[in-house]
């Protein structure tokens, strides 16, 4: 788990990239960047009669203005270093106290001296997180609008139709909140149902016709290939350069900040998987992670998931494009602690929250700034950060003779703790919230006995082993059903990401709610289609006609989305808690003739032609019976 200084500082590359945010708008969306190896450019230019130009001068005239940025390997060039993973940490031990202690950074006072003795953290635990039981479940579609809510698509839809009149001034194209909320919804069910080409879900052989008969296939690529996030003539002189996505980021953040947090939060990094040259050096590489190439952003969760707030690297302008302004202590600390500082500095409740980081962002300066802010931390360290606390050296303890589980600790005269812990690989870690003891056991395997044996774990390591995932599970949410978006516009993955983040900490909310009822919950993939439902209006698989101007409240409202009964199988029955929640709009909508979910008994079968909207069952209702009231009581 130890890591090497070598992950944190990069080598001096040169890097080129557009000299205009706005370089790659004109470029056709294309569902395959792949070059074709066999294809053999033409001498002259076919679409114009004799054109001879020198081919040199051809070359010259279509390659895109670029400039070269050239990165420093200084600490605080900006978090330009790519997280290489290395094995080696001797570099580490290498660096003499004194040199460091002569060369403060630009701006920054002399290192506080710090003391150390051997004894123990004694913190009281924070307290557990208890979700607030919520009145009723409500419907998928609505925890999703929590986040993605009309705002947005109203902002989406004013900035597509701007960028469609500054490409083509005498266009026709017009387009509303209604059609980019259905653009939207086939966007989330291609996450679900995926197929090779955007093309297949209309082609007569893989027609899928949830999507095909919302839109054709026609509109669909016009509006991905017009839709935009902001306006383009407020460029120039901007230094932000997500500028392309940067709203939609800013509205998310603000709805993210605003549902509860859990005592336990985690800082780490979250890779947009992207493979394009368009984008630049804001294309990022990262070895570790699952998507190696892509856009990087820093990122605040709590520990199920659910991600808080967001910071998109761009290099030395990445805070100051971020809607959060730094304070003057915040920018003493060094580069990547200013991240953690930031993400800090929007929690609701920071004196009842611990933070978990790894070695990327700890250092001493950073758990002292966070301590002074009545602010818990822990996190994996690199030797060189740790102001030398008396431990064990990494080299000693990594001798063969140095069983599995030895520890060491020290603790500041300002209350840090630092400890130093053999497992496969010798971890150092420090804290403001866990102590040493108690003491627990991990069980590892023994390559020497063949067996797993148990192995001494101090309690820092435990709680940090178990609070740091909430960055990777969310990671992990939105793996399964990843939003398809490929197209030369590099902001365009950050959409779908933005999309696929909103379904996900939805899910993980709707869970929380669900839970706090006792009720059993949805899958994320059930989740996920309950959310196209409501985003397109699209209720029933037999409904052929493209929405363009209803709204999805009217839609609903005509049409119920009623399973097809399959002999053999048990019938749909509605979630208790929606069924006798009264707040929903159980309204009895005409439909074919199934049976009465109410009064059907085995030899005595009721039919009946009205279904509730909400439970999605048929009922009686005639001057007989009345079983739609019955049934909601």
């Amino acid at each position: 788990m130890a890591m090497s200084a070598r992950m944190f500082y990069a080598k001096k590359q040169n890097t080129v990239v557009p000299t205009h945010p706005a370089i790659s708008d004109d470029d056709e969306e294309d569902d395959d960047d792949v070059a074709d190896p066999d294809f053999v450019p033409p001498t002259h230019n076919q679409d114009i009669p004799c054109s001879d130009t020198d081919p040199s001068a051809r070359r010259k005239w279509i390659q895109p203005v670029v400039e070269v940025l050239q990165e420093n390997d200084s600490e605080d060039s900006e978090y330009s270093e790519d997280d290489n993973d290395d094995d080696d940490d001797d570099d580490d031990d290498n660096v003499q106290p004194a040199v460091q202690a002569q060369r403060p950074r630009p701006g920054k006072s002399a290192p506080r001296p710090t003391t150390w003795h051997k004894v123990d953290l004694n913190n009281t635990a924070l307290p557990e997180y208890q979700h607030a039981a919520p009145d009723y479940i409500d419907m998928p579609f609505q925890y999703f609008i929590r986040y993605f809510d009309a705002q947005i698509i109203s902002h989406i839809t004013y900035q597509t139709n701007l960028y469609a009149a500054q490409k083509d001034i005498n266009t026709t194209f017009s387009t509303n909140e209604n059609e980019i909320m259905t653009f939207l919804a086939i966007l989330i069910y291609m996450g679900v149902v995926q197929l090779p080409s955007v093309e297949d879900y209309w082609a007569m052989e893989t027609r899928v016709p949830q999507v095909a008969d919302l839109m054709s296939s026609k509109r669909f690529r016009l509006l991905k290939r017009v839709i935009h996030f902001n306006d383009n003539t407020q460029i120039p002189g901007t230094s932000d350069r997500f500028f392309k996505v940067r709203p939609l980021f800013s509205y998310l953040n603000n709805a993210f900040r605003r549902e509860p947090q859990t005592p336990k939060q985690s800082v780490d990094e979250v890779m947009v998987a992207y493979k394009g040259k368009t984008a630049g050096n804001l294309r990022q590489y990262i070895k570790s992670k699952p998507d190696k190439w892509g856009f990087k952003l820093f990122a605040r969760a709590s520990e199920d998931g659910f991600i808080h707030d967001m910071v998109l690297y761009q290099g030395k302008t990445t805070l100051e494009a971020h809607d959060v302004p730094q304070t003057p202590e915040q920018k003493v600390l060094g580069a990547t602690s200013q991240i953690v500082a930031v993400l800090a500095s929007t929690m609701s409740s920071p004196t009842t929250t611990a933070i978990f980081a790894d070695n990327f962002f700890t250092s001493m300066e950073l758990v002292r700034y966070l301590r002074d802010q009545n602010c818990r931390y822990t996190g994996t360290a690199r030797d060189n950060r740790i102001k030398n606390p008396p431990l064990k050296s990494i080299k000693e303890m990594e001798k063969k003779a140095v069983p599995r589980g030895t520890y060491d600790y020290a603790t500041s005269d300002d209350g840090i703790l630092a400890v130093r812990w053999k497992d496969n690989r010798t971890v150092t870690l420090l804290s403001t919230d866990m102590g040493v003891e108690p003491m627990s056991s991990v069980i590892r395997y023994c390559s020497e006995t063949k067996m797993k044996e148990p192995v001494s774990c101090p309690a820092i390591i435990k709680s940090y082993n178990a609070n740091m995932g909430g960055i990777d599970k969310s990671d992990m949410l939105v793996h399964l059903y990843r939003t398809p978006m490929k197209s030369k516009r590099w902001y365009l993955r950050l959409f779908a990401y933005a999309v696929d983040v909103s379904i996900t900490n939805a899910w993980v909310v709707y869970r929380r709610d669900s839970m706090a009822l006792g009720v059993k919950d949805q899958s994320l993939k059930d989740f996920r289609i309950q959310v196209f439902r409501g985003a397109s209006g699209q209720t029933s698989a037999k409904s052929s006609s493209r929405r363009s101007s209803s709204s999805s409240v009217e839609s609903l409202s005509m049409y119920v989305a009623v399973p097809e009964p399959v002999r053999g199988h048990r019938s749909h029955t509605p979630n208790e808690a929606v069924r006798f929640d009264l707040s929903l709009f159980h309204a009895p909508v005409h439909d074919k003739r199934q049976t009465c979910k109410y009064c059907s008994r085995k030899g005595n079968i009721v039919r009946s032609n009205v279904v509730c909207r909400v439970c999605k069952v048929h009922l009686c209702m005639n001057s007989e019976r009345n079983c739609f009231i019955r049934y909601h009581e």
